[in-house]
């Protein structure tokens, strides 16, 4: 069968299948821990709004540079720039020290997540090629109905045993490398 997922593909696939997991995750596990941000930072749930807010802004915005980043850069550069920046804000979120600067670190994270599922479409259908294009992109969909269930799971679990933080830390915890040098991208 031509048109089966070979081993290369599900592997490059398993790798960029889980960086968006991590930046979809991250979207619900946050609101499980808006409450326990609230009581840490002195303020309402609803003024902490923003740091949702802030990230899905974000993410939303930098959807139309990908085409430009990747003709500009490559799809690995612009995908290892995605994560980078992601990590970087996880990190930076995980120790921010007033509201204003968790809402400035989750820009900068969004900003990476934002860019990090558009380019995983582009590399995985430059993978795939034309003839597997269809069953590539339906393991899109993975992260994208997984993430609404198991983020509010994993949050809740992480808010539970390590506190607020380990939300943004766990993150940079996470495997999201491509392939080596000798298989394609």
């Amino acid at each position: 069968m031509r048109d089966a997922l070979d081993r290369p593909l599900v592997k490059t696939s398993v790798i960029l299948l889980t960086g968006a997991m991590a930046a979809l995750l991250d979207t619900t596990m946050v609101s499980v821990a808006l409450p326990q941000l609230a009581t840490e930072f002195g303020t309402s749930p609803g003024e902490l709004q923003l740091v949702s807010t802030a990230y899905l802004l974000a993410m939303a915005m930098v959807i139309p540079l990908m085409g430009w980043a990747v003709d500009r850069w490559g799809a690995k550069t612009t995908w290892m720039l995605s994560l980078g920046l992601f990590l970087s804000g996880s990190m930076l979120c995980g120790v921010a020290w007033s509201v204003p600067s968790l809402v400035a670190f989750r820009v900068l994270q969004g900003v990476g997540g934002g860019l990090i599922l558009p380019v995983m479409q582009a590399i995985l259908a430059e993978v795939a090629g034309p003839r597997r294009f269809a069953r590539a992109m339906g393991l899109v969909a993975i992260p994208g109905q997984l993430a609404p269930i198991l983020g509010p799971m994993l949050g809740g679990a992480i808010l539970t045993s390590y506190g607020w933080r380990w939300i943004f830390y766990i993150n940079v915890g996470t495997p999201q490398f491509l392939p080596s040098q000798g298989e394609s991208v």
